[in-house]
């Protein structure tokens, strides 16, 4: 171009986001003509540069192409842009398809992502697709609470068994060179219920400026049914979420994030989910750091063994035949409504070892029990683990009843709670046994170690005394156990662990939750996920609320950056076996002293509770394995004479057994 001919001209230059523009004016140009090319050419400028915004792959004159995004071997998605206020924004994809529709015959199977689900034209991703099935009226009291809490217009996507979708919130700024940092959250709901339409991460994304997928996966029955062989292996809500990951690590450089840095995160059943991924072998490397909140992987794994009544329950509760395959055809033409609603009196779904029923060429998801995983076997990569101060507060509320909202406990009542729950966990090791269980082992050294003494007639000591079980065998020792295996691995990660007993200034937050409930499971959540500063909801958040979520959103981002959680004012140690630190946060954020956390009681769920447990089933035998351990035990628990006769007939069921009569 003749620069004598015009008053400007445009050269493109190479830059790292595309064209940037260099202006060159002819100085002869009279001044008012010049001042109008001048301000022409400020304008494009401005439109040159909104053009290579993080997210306009595509290119374009409108904001419709600003927000495309064209995914290979699938299809071109259109995202939407939201505004937090005039000068905060994100860029929202949501409802993206990360595997083909589990349903028909793909009900109760592994996800199908060859191929990978695929459109013509452009997809509207500015709406979430549909939750996976479930009984939302069955909603917890902790639940219930949350909500609560969350902005007035959150959309209903509905529910359906098409429901593999998952959701990618980008800051709207210019990204760093090596990508945003990932963040993968995997909700909680005791692998019963739960969405990820609930947790809107805007407020997250554009404070602390990372990337936030959020994930649904199958549930309940839908999710981890299992007919203990190779007909339903189960698992399926876990295979859901690698499925996602494998996307998410294919994909998310398209959306300006890192795949070298994906963390994953969750609460409840998404932090079992968490810790479980960091002991599968299937989820290997696809993930650089994990975030465990509230959420023991330790406990939470059931065996085949322990699935075959649930089986029997669902073959006889459909009317179907027990033969796996007729029953799998039988439950796979079933209505989905009667499905899951016929199916709601099973409450124990969830992962299961799957070393000796998966069929899958890529092997099991879990070959192992958490418990046996050793060092080989355990992807070892930074953690941040915590929990709050009284998780099962609202549990015990709603137990109750609301006649006895303070929850105050009598000493007969603290012992039966105790007893019947301990008890329960006391089963046989495999439907083989013969057993004479000896539960009373357990409970009784259970609540031995939990009764106050001296003795006590104080109901609120009994009460306190009995939740700081529940916070301590559920939820504090698994998780500390997951750290553990962490920092004594052999690679060196760290593990950095806290508890949150901050309870919410704000007087509309709070006023649900019994001063002595200290802070209950979820009831941290708000504040990692910023809805104080949330936008559509009624809740007046103070000052004190919005500091604690610019804290936790901070240690939690800084975290996904640099693996260290610590800010310039908060200085997080990590938890060692002979440093065994943790964060206690509250209004002054601080490591533990020796006094504010009960380390013996967490030993003793580790390490004691175990064996207590195997001693409660020691006089078990395996009649067609041949494993015999009862000689040495008829001297302590029988006669001599009984015990020998007894050895006697198992004997001789041993010899049958090994000539195959047995």
């Amino acid at each position: 171009m003749d620069p004598s001919s015009h008053a400007s001209s445009r050269q493109s230059v190479p830059g790292r986001r595309g064209r940037i523009m260099r202006l060159h004016y002819n100085t002869r140009t009279p001044p008012r003509r010049l001042l109008l090319f001048l301000v022409v050419d400020v304008f494009l400028l401005a439109s040159e540069v909104g053009a290579q915004r993080t997210h306009a792959r595509q290119g374009g004159a409108n904001q419709r192409d600003l927000l495309t995004v064209r995914l290979p071997s699938q299809g071109t998605i259109v995202g939407k842009e939201v505004f937090l206020s005039r000068t905060q924004r994100v860029i929202q994809y949501l409802g993206i398809p990360y595997a083909q529709p589990p349903i028909g015959q793909l009900r109760f199977s592994a996800p199908v992502t060859d191929p990978l689900p695929s459109w013509t034209g452009v997809r509207n991703a500015s709406f979430f697709g549909p939750s996976c099935p479930q009984i939302s009226e069955r909603r917890k009291l902790h639940e219930r609470n949350f909500l609560k809490l969350l902005p007035q217009n959150l959309p209903n996507p509905g529910l359906s068994e098409d429901c593999l979708f998952l959701n990618i919130f980008v800051p709207d700024s210019n990204r760093p060179a090596e990508g945003w940092p990932v963040m993968v959250w995997f909700h909680g709901g005791d692998f019963n219920g739960g969405t990820p339409a609930i947790w809107d991460a805007s407020v997250f994304v554009t404070k602390q400026k990372v990337l936030v997928v959020t994930v649904a996966y199958r549930l309940n029955i839908l999710g981890f049914f299992t007919t203990t062989d190779a007909e339903a292996p189960g698992n399926y809500g876990m295979l859901d979420q690698i499925a996602a990951l494998d996307w998410v690590k294919r994909y998310i450089e398209l959306f300006d994030g890192s795949p070298k840095n994906i963390v994953i995160y969750g609460h409840s059943a998404g932090a079992i989910s968490v810790s479980l991924h960091m002991m599968s072998p299937l989820s290997r490397a696809k993930f650089s750091k994990a975030i465990a909140m509230s959420g023991d992987a330790i406990n939470s794994v059931r065996t085949p063994q322990e699935e075959l009544p649930v089986v029997d329950q669902v073959a006889y509760k459909f009317g179907c035949l027990r033969k796996t395959s007729d029953l799998m055809e039988c439950l796979r033409n079933k209505d989905l409504d009667t499905l899951i609603r016929e199916s709601a009196f099973i409450e124990t779904w969830g992962p299961i070892v799957d070393a000796e029923t998966n069929n899958s060429t890529d092997g099991p998801f879990l070959p192992k029990h958490p418990r046996d995983v050793g060092d080989d076997d355990f992807y070892s990569v930074p953690l941040v683990a915590g929990y709050t101060n009284n998780e099962q507060a609202l549990a015990f509320v709603e137990l109750l009843g609301s006649e006895h909202d303070d929850g105050r406990l009598k000493m007969h009542q603290f012992e039966s709670f105790i007893r019947d729950e301990i008890n329960a966990a006391v089963v046989a090791p495999d439907e083989n046994s013969t057993c004479e269980l000896r539960p009373e082992l357990v409970s009784d050294a259970v609540t031995f170690f939990y009764k106050p003494h001296p003795p006590t007639k104080d109901t609120r000591v009994l009460r306190d005394r009995y939740l700081d079980l529940q916070t301590e065998k559920n939820y504090a020792a698994g998780l500390i156990q997951l750290a553990a295996k962490v920092s004594s691995h052999p690679s060196q990660t760290k593990a950095f662990v806290y508890r949150f007993d901050y309870r919410a200034r704000t007087a509309s937050v709070s006023g649900d939750v019994p001063e002595w409930a200290g802070v209950p499971h979820l009831l941290e959540q708000p504040f990692v996920w910023g809805l104080p500063y949330a936008t559509g909801t009624t809740t007046q958040w103070n000052a004190a609320d919005k500091k604690m979520s610019d804290m936790m959103m901070s240690m939690f981002s800084t975290f996904a950056r640099t693996g260290n959680p610590s800010l310039n004012t908060i200085k997080w140690e990590p938890h060692t076996e002979m440093n065994p630190g943790i964060l206690i946060i509250e209004r002054n954020i601080d490591m533990s002293d020796p006094g504010a956390v009960d380390f013996k009681a967490l030993a003793f769920w580790n390490e004691y509770y175990p064996l207590l447990l195997e001693a409660a089933t020691n006089n078990c035998c395996n009649v067609t394995s041949g494993a015999i351990s009862l000689t040495g035990l008829m001297g302590e628990f029988l006669p001599r004479s009984t015990g020998f006769i007894v050895t006697a007939i198992v004997t001789a069921l041993k010899y049958f057994a090994d000539q195959g009569f047995v």
